[in-house]
Parts: C-alpha cells; structure tokens; sequence
C-alpha cells in the first residue's frame, strides 16, 4: 500500500484516448481497505453459456488493461478449457454457436456494476503450411499496456497431420472494442476469425504427436511491456513450453508480427522429458528485459525439484541466451499422482504440485526479487505403504513459497503461504508493478469439515516486504468442484492444473486491482432433463486495493 502526500498521476484509457487525471490529495494518506468487487459470495459467472445441459469450463486465465473502457472499468480478457467445443466435435453441441474449439475466450468490455463478459467464443483454426490446427485448450493471456494489444496462446491440434503445437494469437483492444469485428454474444468461427485475426496467428513448435494430442504441455506467456526503444528486447513475446519429446521450450516473438524464433530447450540435458519429466513451465519477463522461467522435473516421484532459468534478450525472432538451471526447492512431499482421482482427500479431482513466479523491482532500482510458490502435501495416507505422493492420497495441502535476489542463484528456506487447516493447493502470483505489492491466489477447503469445498483465497506481501500477510477470502461460499453432472462424461472431467489471476494498478492505493479467474460450481445450476443441478463455470472476482 502507498501514502500519497501530494499528487500521483493515473493514467485513463477511454474509448482509445489516452488523459491523465491528477489525483490531488491535499496532504492526507489514501489507504483503501480491499473490497470485492464481482459479488462476494462467489464472483461472477464469466462466459455466456444457457443453462439448459450446461458444460463444464477449466483451467483458467486473464488479463486486463485498466480503465480502457474508462475511469476505473477495465478491459478484461479470460480464457478456459470450454467443453462446449467437446460436445461440438461429438456431434451433441449445446450451443450450435460454438465452433468445436475448446480454447474457450471471454471478454468485458462495457461499462457497468457487474463483471460479466460481453462475447465469447472459442479461438479460431488456424491454417499452416496446409494444415488446421484447431484450439485444444491451455489457454494463456498476456496484455501488453504500453502497446494497447492482448496476446493469447493454447494448445493446437492437427487432426490429419497427427501434430501438436501452439498457437499465438494477437489482438488490439481497438479490435475487441469494436462491436462489428466482435459482436455482442456467443460467435460462430466466423466471427471468432474476424475478433483475434487481424494479425495473421502464427503457429509454433509443432511437434509430431504419433496419433495422441498431447505431445505439449500447456504453454505460458509474457510480454516484456517495456516502452519500444527501451533496450534490446522491449516489446517481444515469450513463450515457454514442456514438450514431451524434447524438453522445455522457449520462443521469443515479435509484438507487432509474430516473427518468432526456434524454439531452444532450456532445462538440463540430463533431466528425462517423459510425461512424469520436465513440465510445468512459467515463463516472466523482469523489469529490466530478463526472461525467468520456472518449472519442475518430476522424474523421480514423490519428489518433485523445483528449477529456475534465467535469460538475457537477443531481440525477437533471435531466440535469448538461457543460464543453466538453478534448484529453487526439492519438494519431497509432492502431491500426486494416487492410485484413485482423489489427489486431495474429499475431492474428486486429480491435481500434481505446481509452482508459479513473480518478480518483483526494489525500490533502490536495481534489486529484483523473485517469489517462487508451490503447494505440497503436509500429511498423506499411504496405499501400499509407499511414500507420500506415490499411489497416496493427501489429507492436507499447504502453499508454500521460497525468494531470491541474486537472479536465483540462491533461495530462501521454504515459508508457508499458508499452512491452515485443510487444503490449499493450486497458487498463482502477481506483483502489481505499480505499487511493488505481490499478490498470492489458491483453492482453500478450510471452511468445510469434509474438506470437500473450495473458496478462493489470496495472500498479499507488503512492498519492501517478503513477509506474506493474513488470508483473505475472494468467495465467501464454499462449493465443490465435482458438483457438474456432465463432468464425467468430458474430456478432463477430473481433471485441474490452475486458475488465472493478474495484479496490476495505477501507483496509489484504491487503484490497484487483482482479477481472479477460477472454477466454481456454486452460483447458478444448470437444466437436465427438467432438473436442476448445480453446474461448472469459470468464474471471475475483482479485488480493489
């Protein structure tokens, strides 16, 4: 949080041009206490999908460009796995809109009390070297303030070809407020082509997959949103990658043409690239032009071993230069995979141990620490008397989190997030740059005895500090995550990797904001067969600072 003692200057978006507004504040501090801002009990539902034989949405992501729309209204872009386009394919579509891509997009873009999207729709095929690939999900969003633009990339497939690999898609905010390019509600392919095309997408690391579409893991995105001209790199895009026949990849694009580079494989040429290897993979960018990535080599289960590279840019399309990996944590206490869908004890649902990164600039101008978190399993029952995380379920999940600022050459003991009763599992981090506060998101069963349903809880570290404040609940109704009665019939129906969140502000406190993307269950049920029954969506919470 900041104290403003004479005037801070936020920048306001409206309708494509750019004013500043001169906040004066007279001498007097302006601490805001944090408010919910999409309904506290459980968010707001963010896609636009009937009820009738609703299908589930997952593994989310967002990003947002402050006050584009105007003065404290946000341009927001959300992703998820959309099973609508699962249901297409097999001919039983309950929406004949949707396109057969399961890369699902949401976007708010008008003005309003509430946080619901305007359209959506699945990404667009895309053609390459005479082949379509069509979104198969791992949806993943950057926004790139200074260049006014979105980037959006997930997992392709080539159904003729038997190939996997990324798509990259990129977007101005001009086009997506522009309601003949994209119109108001659920788009056909058309209109999808005609919302995120205007750049021509580009494809990326395509990888023969022998006949099964998952020769990729889901990608990470970063822009480096340094002004253009501000040295070797500014404005390029990164993705990273887990390939299971190579590694993990990294991709350096350019913003205006995604021109992008080979790929190059950063991890260790000793560390095994099969399906329980090298995955996981978060791709930053600093504040100076460094590229961080984070990912983890499970090749010798219950222990997974958490990895740090660090890059220097070349400038896109020429790929960085990549330092050797460095052990952030050695995580003895994984979880997963067990013997049943139940990761967690009281949830149906198959979750491993993942970690995620920020960084975050000191204020001598030069110090950058970068937080680390993951989720472990604190207490375990063992089948078969294995170790924890092999063939066992855990009993309760603790968040976890490790810092650096030496460019990860060392790391602190592990600290707990969050260590309370119960489950906490799946964290996401953001520093919102702005003010230097980094933001802490999870799933968090505490408030159930059956440790059966989910809030969504965040954590902030104060500026300066790395000390992790007290818990706070983004959703203060718990609801489970299995409740959907098509879940089971779908693609990844027991099945969660993570959700998506995204700080960002404007310098001064009030201004700030941390959106959440997540699964829930609990805020409207879904019509079968003349019955009501609660339904899965991906859901979305604004939390003002």
């Amino acid at each position: 949080m900041k104290t403003v003692t004479r005037h801070a200057e936020v920048r306001i978006l409206d309708a494509g041009i750019r004013t500043v507004l001169v906040v004066l504040a007279l001498g007097l501090s302006l601490h805001a206490a944090p408010t919910l801002n999409c309904g506290a009990a459980l968010g707001t539902q963010f896609n636009l999908e009937p009820a009738t034989n609703a299908v589930p949405q997952q593994f989310e992501a967002v990003d947002f460009l402050p006050n584009r729309i105007a003065l404290n209204q946000d341009l927001i872009v959300a992703g998820a796995f959309d099973s609508r386009g699962v249901q297409f394919s097999s001919g039983n579509s309950s929406s004949p809109q949707w396109d057969g891509s399961v890369s699902g997009y949401y976007v708010r873009r008008a003005p309003g009390a509430n946080c619901a999207p305007q359209f959506e729709g699945g990404l667009p095929a895309i053609a390459a070297a005479g082949n379509s690939f069509t979104g198969n999900g791992g949806v993943q969003i950057a926004a790139d303030p200074v260049r006014d633009v979105f980037f959006v990339a997930d997992l392709r497939y080539s159904s003729s070809a038997s190939l996997s690999a990324i798509g990259l898609f990129r977007e101005s905010s001009a086009t997506l407020l522009n309601p003949t390019l994209c119109p108001a509600g659920t788009h056909t392919a058309a209109q999808a082509a005609s919302c995120w095309t205007a750049t021509a997408p580009a494809i990326l690391d395509q990888v023969s997959t022998g006949g099964i579409n998952n020769a990729l893991d889901f990608p990470s995105i970063a822009v480096d949103e340094r002004p253009t001209g501000a040295g070797t790199g500014a404005g390029d895009v990164y993705v990273a990658v887990q390939s299971f026949a190579a590694g993990i990849d990294l991709l350096a694009c350019t913003n205006s043409t995604l021109s992008c580079s080979a790929p190059i494989i950063i991890n260790e040429s000793s560390e095994p690239v099969a399906t329980l290897g090298t995955q996981n993979a978060q791709v930053q960018v600093r504040s100076d032009g460094k590229i961080t990535v984070t990912y983890l080599d499970q090749t010798t289960v219950p222990t997974d071993t958490i990895k740090f590279v660090m890059c220097t840019p070349s400038g896109a399309p020429k790929p960085p230069v990549c330092s050797a990996p460095t052990v952030v944590a050695t995580e003895g206490q994984a979880i997963g995979p067990p013997l049943t869908n139940q990761s967690l004890s009281g949830l149906n649902m198959l979750v491993f141990t993942s970690s995620r990164h920020t960084n975050r600039l000191e204020s001598d101008g030069k110090t950058v620490t970068t937080f680390v978190v993951w989720d472990r399993c604190k207490t375990s029952f063992n089948f078969f008397q294995t170790p924890p995380g092999l063939y066992a379920t855990c009993l309760d999940a603790d968040v976890l989190m490790s810092t650096s600022t030496d460019g990860g050459n060392t790391w602190s003991p592990a600290t707990a997030v969050n260590a309370d009763p119960g489950h906490q599992f799946l964290p996401w981090i953001s520093t919102d740059d702005s003010t230097g506060t980094v933001n802490i998101v999870y799933y968090d069963t505490e408030t159930d005895p059956f440790r059966k349903r989910l809030l969504v809880a965040l954590n902030q570290i104060a500026p300066g500090s790395t000390k992790v404040g007290a818990p706070l609940k983004l959703t203060n109704v718990a609801a489970p995550w299995d409740a959907d009665p098509n879940q089971t019939a779908l693609a990844l129906d027991f099945f969660d990797f993570h959700l998506g969140m995204k700080a960002r502000g404007m310098g001064t406190s009030g201004h700030s904001r941390v959106y959440v993307s997540f699964t829930s269950t609990g805020d409207r049920s879904g019509t079968y067969k003349g019955q009501q029954l609660p339904e899965q969506n991906n859901n979305l919470q604004l939390l003002l600072y």
